[in-house]
């Protein structure tokens, strides 16, 4: 059996909710497991890394928790740990291993007193490229982006100009740059139930992949819905939380909506403009579709949108797990 350190128990606890992965290194069935070590911990101050005392030191240390331990990055532990049995009748892939390591790096990034709910002209300030997080690169949703130039960020009044209705949420880095963003809409409602109301973190621009985790739970524990996919091209689609999926033709009226620029929407980009209505569904009548990204409620050239691939440098090897 594997044995685990408090602070890793506790973790694939709350990882074996959806991962098949969690529940092997839970169940630690030497049938499923190469046992090349015991006694894992994660590695302190290091969001990516474990450390485990290998077979061949059993006996020859007393501290096994502190004493004559290997250390390594999460996803290169799974590769050595899991055998070919679990990796076969489990149809285990890059994939899978890839969603455990952001659940992992999520999980032990997530330091709440980095959030901040910003309204106004800060989110004018936080959509600029100078606030944003790079490591000696320019990577992520975050840096694609198409309203993240200083140029366009006089786009943005829109959701400057509605404090109460639009909020967003932002992650910073310990140098208070910005790791991720979302919008937050408040007073959203539905057009086929006059009863419902919502509140929605729309999509959510990191420049780590397992930051969306950490913002999708802080949703789900604040009481906003979140996208489905972190995608503009899934506006329909909704997590209501737990991963229940449902399809929702969704609305939400603005009281300042008189602008001479208008953002690139990724979900409420259907504009009724007489009754101040951005919807997500073109089943209700609407004026202009805003997908545009240069300030225009009407497309006049082929521009790039949010999909866009834009990178500046590539991912460390060891990091693509």
């Amino acid at each position: 059996m594997l044995k685990f350190d408090n602070e890793m128990y506790r973790f694939l606890e709350f990882a074996s909710r959806g991962s098949v992965i969690a529940q092997i290194l839970m169940n630690g069935d030497s049938k499923l497991l190469v046992l090349e070590g015991n006694f894992i911990s994660k590695v302190e101050k290091e969001i990516d890394m474990v450390s485990f005392l290998p077979l061949s030191k059993f006996e020859k240390v007393e501290d096994v928790w502190h004493k004559g331990r290997t250390s390594m990055k999460i996803g290169r532990f799974l590769r050595k740990f899991l055998n070919e049995y679990s990796i076969k009748n489990y149809e285990l892939d890059d994939t899978q291993i890839e969603k455990f390591v952001n659940t992992f790096k999520s999980y032990f990034s997530r330091d709440t007193s980095k959030l901040k709910i910003v309204e106004g002209e800060e989110i004018l300030k936080y959509y600029q490229e100078d606030s944003y997080h790079t490591n000696g690169c320019k990577y992520g949703s975050l840096w694609n982006s198409c309203m993240r130039q200083a140029d366009r960020n006089k786009f943005m009044k829109l959701y400057a100009d509605n404090v109460g209705k639009v909020k967003m949420l932002v992650f910073f880095d310990d140098n208070e740059k910005i790791r991720a963003r979302a919008l937050l809409w408040e007073g959203v409602r539905e057009h086929n139930d006059k009863d419902a109301r919502y509140k929605f973190m729309d999509r959510i621009y990191s420049f780590y992949d397992h930051d969306v985790d950490f913002f999708k739970d802080w949703a789900k524990d604040n009481g906003y819905i979140t996208k489905w996919e972190q995608s503009a091209r899934s506006e329909k689609d909704f997590d209501l939380g737990d991963r229940v999926h449902s399809r929702l033709s969704l609305y939400v009226k603005l009281d300042n909506t008189e602008q001479e620029y208008f953002p690139y929407l990724d979900t409420f980009k259907f504009y009724k403009v007489d009754k101040n209505r951005f919807s997500n569904s073109d089943s209700f009548t609407f004026d202009y579709v805003l997908i545009q990204s240069n300030g225009a409620t009407e497309r006049e050239e082929e521009e790039p949108d949010e999909e866009e691939p834009e990178y500046w440098g590539d991912a460390d090897d060891d990091d693509q797990y």
